[in-house]
């Protein structure tokens, strides 16, 4: 069911869209065709909703990935967004019941939780997440038995440790009755607690790439970055916060999740295997640093009497794989 939003136009094809929840979301004008992002002034990389050009003498890896993305043919689409009640994603649960707590300066070792599997990077103390990156192959949904079962693949900041998290990903679900069976899977959006956003003009399939890039710009504003790096559609808006909700940037995440649905945790989807790839954060604030997917905490998803469900390999600096084992 579709929320009734506010809309008002700010330019030539960008809008403001106000969702229910109070986040006020802006979009783009689309490139013309010839448009050349390697090219363009700071100011029209703005005006299209291209991140930033990194430097290339204080954040020559940065930027050398930058290039490597904006090279590749696109085919920029302004955003259409429902709002999807009754499903919710968020902050990593405790084996049991409540949110994971943890100090950003130990981190946590054999870490688990009830609905996250994958990697949390954690922010040194007194310093900050700017933004995150990652790349995932989106699995193709198999149900396990007969019913409903949910996976979300995603990259976002906060959610352990902290009460926020702001989140961007696939997802692919599956109903099973037997005699008939439905699929679904495409791209969204949270801020939570804000509930699921999906983009429902953006298309995407099981075996496909998805590229996500989530820059903040303060912490009520932060800007997402979505790619769909086997059919090169691309997409980018602005989220400003309502009053209430703040980003704390002391982790970020490369993450499958089991989302909640009207109340309940989910029963997970057979996803096979997910791979991370290109899964990288940055600090804000001097001096410039990275850290990568494969220095983050590695999280196994547990359920029934903590049984593991969804397991992550850390296998090099940038890449994971996660391992369906069991719905719940």
């Amino acid at each position: 069911m579709t929320k009734k939003r506010s809309t008002s136009k700010t330019a030539k094809n960008q809008r403001i869209i106000t969702t229910s929840k109070g986040f006020r979301i802006r979009t783009y004008e689309p490139p013309p065709p010839e448009f050349n992002p390697l090219a363009a002034t700071p100011h029209l990389l703005l005006h299209h909703g291209f991140p930033t050009r990194p430097d290339a003498k204080t954040e020559p890896r940065v930027r050398q990935m930058w290039e490597k993305a904006l090279s590749r043919p696109r085919t920029w689409i302004t955003p259409v967004f429902r709002e999807v009640q009754g499903k919710s994603h968020g902050p990593a649960l405790r084996p049991g019941s409540g949110r994971a707590k943890v100090s950003a300066t130990k981190g946590i070792a054999n870490a688990t939780s009830s609905n996250w599997s994958g990697s949390v990077a954690f922010a040194p103390a007194k310093r900050t997440f700017g933004w995150v990156a990652g790349q995932w192959t989106v699995p193709n949904p198999h149900a396990p038995g007969l019913g409903s079962y949910y996976a979300s693949e995603w990259v976002g900041i906060d959610g352990w440790g902290s009460n926020d998290v702001l989140q961007a990903g696939t997802e692919t679900e599956i109903l099973d009755l037997g005699i008939f069976s439905s699929r679904q899977v495409y791209v969204w959006w949270e801020w939570f607690p804000s509930g699921e956003v999906a983009i429902t003009n953006f298309s995407v399939s099981a075996g496909d790439i998805m590229y996500c890039l989530i820059c903040v710009n303060s912490t009520t504003t932060a800007t997402v970055y979505l790619t769909n790096q086997s059919t090169g559609v691309t997409t980018s808006f602005s989220i400003t916060a309502p009053q209430g909700t703040a980003l704390a940037g002391n982790s970020a995440e490369w993450i499958v999740e089991r989302p909640t649905i009207n109340g309940s945790v989910a029963s997970l989807t057979d996803t096979k295997t997910v791979y991370f790839d290109e899964g990288i954060a940055g600090l804000s604030g001097a001096p410039f640093t990275v850290i990568d997917l494969g220095s983050g905490t590695a999280v196994t998803m547990t359920g029934n009497n903590n049984a593991s469900l969804s397991v992550p390999t850390l296998e090099t600096s940038q890449l994971m794989k996660v391992d369906w084992l069991k719905a719940n």
